[in-house]
């Protein structure tokens, strides 16, 4: 058997009906918080099973359950892992919005809803790639798993970090991860996050002796002005690299923004949250803010913790802690993985598709910690985590293409 043609047709017949899916799974609440997600994992249970796929849900967590399906070749072979999450941003104010965020809405060609973008749809893609690759598994090496995880809005303890801390046999050879890419992008990494919190104290005060007592506030925020200095400080970051996302350069700035290659070979510096002070009549006592740090695949997390550790020493009556970092890992973009993606990604749409790194997180990083190759790939994104989110419905048949006979190719790049 032609496995490769066998697998294009089942794709013209079946393919659109991975925007139904998605259409189902926004019309499902996930919202986090509060993170359950117990509704839409029995959904995709219930599809695997009724295809006679090995399935499991794995709940170390009662209220966050993700979904874990299996299919096995006809022979032994390399082990591809698909994943995506099923929690969703919350969908905030619904006067803000035109469509029912969980209405699963087709309006105009485009999939309305939350987590349309963030991320039913690459979900929904990676679901249906297992569902027409088991159609062909006994014509196919090793074996194919899919991890529809929980969780991942608050970075995964339960969902994708439990399972692969538990679960060694899901972290495969290689990662197909359903994020939204856009069809002219492949990622293969992403940028190191770095969260710190810092905290100014002072004795305190009445108003009427401000400028005579320090100030909490005022501490911060000339320590806040200092940290903001990192964006500027020169990054080491591989040429390889660069060359990379040089290539890529007019496409990355036009969908992201102006400006956006050059911000992802930089640091970034955002100040996401300030608490402090008791009455607008007193000198703060008290003032902390929480700091979103990150950095370009190659600059390690040892170099700005020294360089944090030296600008506290001029602020003694701050203090500081880092919570929940990681540093960048990279798939190189000439590993099998990432040129069989490319190529397949290439073929399937008609125009040219680049490799990049991306500025937001995913759970990739997590397989490539593991030292397993991971690319992300799905649709682009519309108004993500605002009102009227949504995708492009026509996008998600190509994204199940590329996701299908990239997991095959790569399978039976040996045989």
């Amino acid at each position: 058997m032609d496995v490769e043609k066998e697998l294009q047709k089942l794709l013209e017949q079946e393919g659109e009906k991975v925007i139904q899916t998605c259409c189902s799974l926004v019309k499902i609440p996930s919202e986090n918080p509060p993170g359950d997600t117990r509704e839409i994992a029995g959904f995709l249970y219930d599809l695997f099973r009724s295809e006679g796929i090995e399935c499991e849900l794995v709940a170390p967590r009662e209220n966050m359950p993700s979904v874990v399906a299996t299919i096995r070749g006809g022979r032994p072979g390399k082990h591809v892992v698909f994943n995506g999450h099923m929690d969703t941003f919350p969908a905030g104010d619904r006067n803000r919005w035109s469509y029912d965020p969980f209405g699963g809405i087709i309006e105009g060609g485009r999939i309305y809803g939350r987590g349309a973008a963030d991320m039913k749809g690459g979900l929904s893609a990676c679901v249906h790639a297992v569902l027409l690759l088991n159609r062909i598994r006994n014509d196919i090496p090793g074996k194919v798993t899919v991890t529809c995880v929980s969780d991942e809005e608050t970075l995964g303890p339960w969902g994708s970090q439990y399972l692969l801390k538990t679960r060694p046999d899901i972290r495969g050879d290689a990662l197909i991860n359903g994020e939204p890419s856009s069809l002219e992008n492949i990622r293969v990494g992403e940028k190191g996050q770095f969260w710190y919190r810092f905290r100014c104290s002072s004795y305190g005060g009445h108003a009427a002796y401000a400028g005579l007592k320090p100030s909490a506030i005022d501490q911060l925020v000339a320590l806040l002005t200092t940290l903001k200095g990192y964006a500027i400080e020169p990054m080491h970051v591989n040429g390889k690299v660069v060359d990379m996302m040089e290539e890529a350069r007019d496409c990355f700035d036009a969908l992201l923004c102006p400006g956006a290659t050059d911000a992802a070979l930089r640091a970034s510096v955002n100040v996401g949250r300030i608490t402090g002070g008791l009455g607008v009549n007193m000198i703060a006592e008290d003032c902390s803010a929480e700091v979103d740090f990150r950095l370009p695949p190659g600059e390690k997390g040892e170099r700005l913790r020294g360089w944090i550790e030296g600008v506290m020493g001029e602020f003694p009556a701050c203090s500081f802690e880092e919570f929940n970092s990681y540093d960048a890992f990279l798939t190189e973009p000439d590993d099998p993985l990432v040129c069989i993606a490319r190529n397949t990604a290439e073929e399937v749409l008609g125009h040219p598709v680049y490799t990049t790194f991306s500025l937001g997180g995913t759970e990739a990083r997590l397989w490539r910690a593991f030292g397993t190759p991971s690319i992300t790939f799905g649709p682009n994104h519309h108004n993500m985590g605002s009102p009227d989110e949504y995708i492009e419905a026509k996008e998600l048949p190509a994204v199940l293409s590329v996701h299908a006979f990239t997991a095959l190719r790569f399978l039976m790049q040996d045989c």
